[in-house]
């Protein structure tokens, strides 16, 4: 499948069916300190006049109070940050938005794109899914070392996450390829956003700092993409089609956009029929 030259400067995806999430109210860390300590006073206080005005006033009544009152604010405070700070794999939740910049994160991935999958199933309201592979991502790591290969696929990461609605996901999938699941996204969207997606990349220039004089990396991408279904019973099924969709935009040469069903018994560049084993991340 050929597409037609994106727009010159790419813009986010606007919502399909859906309205924007509305943004989390974020409070500075020092009022939140500050929130925190005023309700373990309060308690403190609270605590302290409970015990003595029930046990009369001894000398201990006030400080074992005191030390309950803390205990009783502290600890939930303590539980909430930590579960505000802390995500499996060491993701962050931004949004709705998965951003793993560095880190492996298919496991809550899988996860969040299986519940979207099942809703956009049970509604009809769509969804695509993407694989965006590194072009020569082998001969990278071969030239540059690894720490070069992970920092260009860090550098798309980022790049691409603002691009994103609140509802999508996005995470690194292997080490050459991420991946983006679209929520209520119909086949023109989603071609749209991979088409983006593959136009930034080349725009790109990695500057590693550890390298003097820098030599900056410059990258491409094959992207395939899977539009949601009747055929796909599950999502293991969608990530199979944008495998083969992957795979499609490879023996194209790279650098381009393949939108599955692909037939993978095609034409070699050398002549010929072949059929390439799926790749599997």
């Amino acid at each position: 499948m050929s597409l037609s030259p994106p727009p010159t400067q790419p813009a986010p995806l606007p919502p399909a069916s859906s309205p924007r999430p509305a943004a989390a109210v974020r409070l500075p860390m020092a009022a939140a300190v500050a929130l925190v300590a005023v309700g373990a006073a309060l308690i403190a206080a609270l605590v302290a006049w409970g015990l003595s005005r029930g046990l009369g006033a001894t000398a201990w009544a006030a400080p074992v109070g005191a030390l309950l009152g803390v205990a009783a604010a502290v600890l939930p405070a303590a539980l909430a940050l930590h579960r505000l700070g802390a995500h499996p794999d060491g993701q962050t939740l931004v949004g709705g938005s998965l951003h793993t910049p560095l880190g492996a994160a298919r496991p809550l991935f899988l996860e969040l794109a299986g519940r979207e999958w099942a809703r956009a199933r049970r509604y009809g309201s769509g969804a695509a899914l993407l694989l965006v592979d590194v072009d020569r991502f082998a001969r990278l790591t071969e030239s540059r070392g690894s720490e070069a290969a992970d920092a260009v696929l860090a550098e798309l990461l980022r790049q691409t996450a603002p691009t994103l609605r609140g509802a999508d996901l996005l995470t690194r999938f292997s080490d050459a390829q991420m991946a983006v699941f679209l929520a209520h996204a119909d086949a023109t969207g989603a071609l749209d956003v991979a088409e983006r997606i593959r136009e930034r990349s080349e725009q790109l220039e990695v500057v590693l700092p550890q390298e003097t004089p820098p030599k900056p990396l410059r990258l491409t991408v094959s992207v395939g993409v899977a539009q949601l279904r009747p055929a796909h019973l599950n999502l293991q099924s969608l990530i199979d089609d944008a495998q083969d969709a992957v795979l499609a935009a490879r023996q194209a040469g790279g650098n381009c956009v393949r939108a599955a069903p692909v037939d993978l018994g095609r034409l070699s560049p050398t002549g010929g029929w072949r059929t390439v084993p799926r790749a599997r991340p």
